[in-house]
């Protein structure tokens, strides 16, 4: 399990990852520091506006609006990340947009538990690090068998080139000479 510490500062350094997993601790820890943050800034501009003559109109004159402009894409990008964690598209965000039922439904997706095994996201994390298996229940990916034409243009190592010596001599070997 995440400790605050550090699901916070994931949360933060991850700000432009929407890709792969966040785990319920790393997104209520976030939810909480972010929470305790917002009600201090709504405090403090309470406070700077009954003790001001005139209101400001300059919305960037409230730490709150700031606070929330500067945490808006690590929201999102630690919401998203958490859909994932439980198996789902990050366009199941667009739920809270649906009336009444959406804030909701958004909040249960949230508390769901994560996917135990690898998912078409990612790994799954175990205490707190990414575990990996040599086996993957990982959805089928269509677009995995072009993923070889990346290291096309790759100079193979010197292992491999002495590896793919010896697999062609074993071929030889089986299928011409016949012997083992």
């Amino acid at each position: 399990m995440l400790g605050p510490i550090a699901a916070v500062e994931s949360a933060v350094f991850k700000s432009l990852n929407f890709t792969g997993r966040a785990t319920r601790a790393e997104f209520w820890w976030w939810s909480l520091f972010q929470f305790l943050i917002m009600t201090g800034c709504i405090f403090a501009d309470v406070i700077k506006i009954t003790n001001a003559e005139t209101v400001a109109l300059n919305p960037l004159g409230y730490s709150s609006f700031v606070f929330g402009l500067l945490t808006m894409i690590p929201n999102l990008s630690v919401a998203i990340r958490r859909l994932h964690d439980t198996g789902r598209s990050g366009f199941w965000y667009f739920i809270v947009f649906v009336p009444f039922v959406g804030g909701l439904w958004f909040l249960v997706l949230m508390v769901l538990p994560s996917e135990r095994d690898d998912n078409y996201y990612g790994p799954a994390q175990r205490n707190g690090r990414v575990r990996r298996t040599g086996t993957s229940k990982a959805r089928h990916d269509p677009m995995q068998g072009y993923a070889c034409l990346d290291r096309l243009h790759d100079e193979p190592s010197e292992e491999m080139q002495v590896a793919r010596k010896q697999e062609v001599r074993d071929y030889y070997r089986a299928r011409v000479l016949q012997t083992q």
